[in-house]
């Protein structure tokens, strides 16, 4: 083995000992990430935590899901029932709160569109309309998701609001009495054919949207309370009879 002590051996360990020296010195380049990486990172830092809560009844996201994805299976094919109306509303502040706090959160893609669902299948005029903005909202920020291009093609379609018309009172009926000189044997005339409800009038609002109204029923007026009949006159009481009694004491 020659001695260290080579000019020409010193050299190349010197020029050793200095590239590794320069090599431990220099930090390490980062990998470079690709698009889909970036894409996943950008996401993670717009989402919000796993276990934080929103709105007034504490929902996580995933209670919203379920709470629209139940509501929606509860309601049929359309619904005005009240309770199912206050659970969809406690999950809308909550989703609210959310997209308040989170506006780029990817996972309001999947509840705007369960919320849209459940808003399509009540038929009262805010929800109906609530329904119209999730569609729009989810298509402007969303509309690369599976779910905005699920509804791209709804919008395609066309989206008819439903909703009832406030129920009005009922016309009162027209009483007409007949005159005493009137021929009493002359036949009654025939009462008027019934006049049909109408039925549900469609209106055109905006490109791809219409509206549906659906009247109701009229509310008949309360029928008027019966009068007390007067009660008869009460009768007097029998007089006592005064019939002399038998003398017993007297002898045959």
């Amino acid at each position: 083995m020659p001695s260290v002590k080579s000019p020409v051996l010193a050299c190349f360990v010197a020029l050793a000992l200095t590239s590794i020296a320069a090599g431990a010195a220099a930090p390490t380049p980062p990998p470079k990430l690709t698009k889909w990486q970036q894409h996943q990172q950008e996401n993670y830092k717009n989402s919000a935590p796993a276990d934080e809560y929103f709105g007034r009844a504490k929902m996580s996201y995933l209670g919203m899901n379920n709470t629209f994805r139940d509501s929606a299976i509860s309601s049929g094919a359309h619904t005005t029932d009240p309770g199912i109306i206050g659970k969809v509303a406690l999950a809308e502040d909550a989703l609210t709160a959310w997209e308040r706090k989170f506006p780029h959160d990817p996972q309001l893609a999947r509840t705007y569109y369960l919320a849209s669902q459940v808003e399509r299948k009540i038929w009262v005029k805010a929800n109906q309309e609530r329904a119209w903005v999730y569609l729009n909202r989810l298509v402007a920020q969303f509309g690369s998701t599976y779910f905005g291009k699920l509804m791209k093609r709804d919008l395609a379609i066309g989206f008819t609001e439903h909703y009832y018309a406030a129920a009005v009172p009922c016309a009162p009926a027209v009483r007409t009495e007949a005159s005493p000189a009137a021929d009493q044997s002359a036949s009654p005339a025939p009462a008027p054919p019934p006049t049909p409800s109408p039925g549900p009038t469609e209106t055109t609002l905006a490109k791809g949207l219409r509206v549906q109204i659906i009247p109701q029923p009229c509310i008949p007026p309360p029928s008027p309370a019966p009068s007390p009949s007067p009660s008869p006159p009460a009768l007097p009481a029998p007089a006592a009879s005064t019939s002399p009694s038998p003398d017993v004491s007297a002898t045959p």
